[in-house]
């Protein structure tokens, strides 16, 4: 394959991915708002499995809608899904990563430890670039799988 014809399939699933990518940030902010509200993060106990799984399906489902509305194949799916996952993964990151800032603000401002914030604040830096890493991988994963079934039913 050509540079030039990974650009324009980079392009093709990036077009594709833009509903999947949407609906994962939506999942995303609303997961990370109702996390960081201390009388509503009890909710994520019951929520955040299904919208995890939620999450999973729609990822797969960028990889089927690669097979299906942009006659992709299997590597075309995968890569609509590890796009899907990395920009949806970076956009969640930030947003938690600026909410969190906030929340430890909040808490050092209120007589909070500063240390334990600074610390809590590197350590979330280096935990998103993580998780984007690993969330893409998965996401790759979950594309291929929904290319997979789109091509089976081809």
């Amino acid at each position: 394959m050509s540079g030039d014809n990974l650009a324009f399939d980079i392009g093709k699933s990036l077009k594709v991915a833009m509903i999947p990518i949407v609906i994962l940030i939506a999942i995303g902010v609303f997961s990370s708002i109702v996390g960081a509200i201390p009388v509503l993060n009890l909710l994520m106990c019951l929520v955040g499995i299904p919208l995890a799984i939620v999450g999973w399906v729609v990822t797969a489902w960028s990889g089927y809608k690669a097979v299906k509305e942009a006659q992709m194949d299997l590597v075309g799916g995968a890569i609509t899904g590890g796009l899907t996952a990395l920009v949806a993964g970076v956009v969640n990151g930030v947003v938690s990563f600026v909410l969190n800032m906030l929340g430890m603000g909040v808490g050092v401002a209120t007589g909070g430890d500063v240390g334990g914030a600074a610390i809590g604040a590197g350590f979330g830096a280096i935990m998103i670039v993580v998780a984007v890493v690993i969330g893409t991988i998965i996401g790759v994963v979950l594309g291929a799988i929904g290319a997979f079934v789109a091509g089976m039913k081809k």
